[in-house]
């Protein structure tokens, strides 16, 4: 059965079953890259420097009315066995260190941006709630699925590094919730 239809302006032919079913071809995409498509998917990433141990390696957050929906954490590892601490929290902060520019992840969208503020070796350590602990070997990255934590506005997350290392990187992929209403 053949069924005349619309799409894009143009009529087109709509195929259905003989029990009046519609046969459709899907294509699906994760949501981080449909917010990729859409430039509201960045990278937060600090530096490969020496910090402190107990310093936060990574702290973002979210000062938009968007939620903040994180996807995962990538740890770079440093020159000795490292423990990291990540938490959330939502106390007024006052964060100090060095201020980190996110990077879209479609260049396309290069220039937009969101409420946000995230900084690198963040020394003020404010009060979180631990939500895990992992720990990074000296030979290999690791990538912690953390998809499903949301940041809400004034919310935040850091990502303290426990031990005392002379290098060591954390990079965190996270995008702004879209308004599909």
């Amino acid at each position: 059965m053949i069924i005349r239809g619309i799409s894009k302006g143009q009529e087109t032919q709509i195929k259905a079953t003989t029990h009046g079913e519609l046969l459709v071809r899907a294509i699906t995409e994760t949501e981080i890259e449909h917010a990729s498509s859409t430039g509201r998917a960045f990278i937060f990433q600090s530096s490969n420097s020496d910090i402190g141990a107990g310093d936060t390696r990574l702290f973002i957050k979210n000062t938009s009315d968007d939620f903040l929906i994180l996807d995962r954490l990538i740890i770079n590892p440093g020159n000795v066995v490292c423990r990291y601490d990540i938490g959330m929290g939502s106390d007024i902060t006052t964060p100090t260190g060095t201020a980190i520019t996110a990077v879209n992840m479609n260049q396309q969208f290069s220039g937009t941006t969101f409420g946000y503020v995230a900084f690198d070796d963040e020394t003020a350590v404010a009060d979180t709630t631990t939500l895990l602990s992992v720990t990074c070997s000296t030979t290999e990255s690791l990538q912690v699925p953390i998809d499903g934590i949301i940041l809400g506005k004034n919310h935040y997350i850091q990502i303290n590094q426990e031990t005392e290392s002379t290098s060591g990187q954390v990079c965190v992929i996270a995008h702004f919730e879209e308004d599909l209403i």
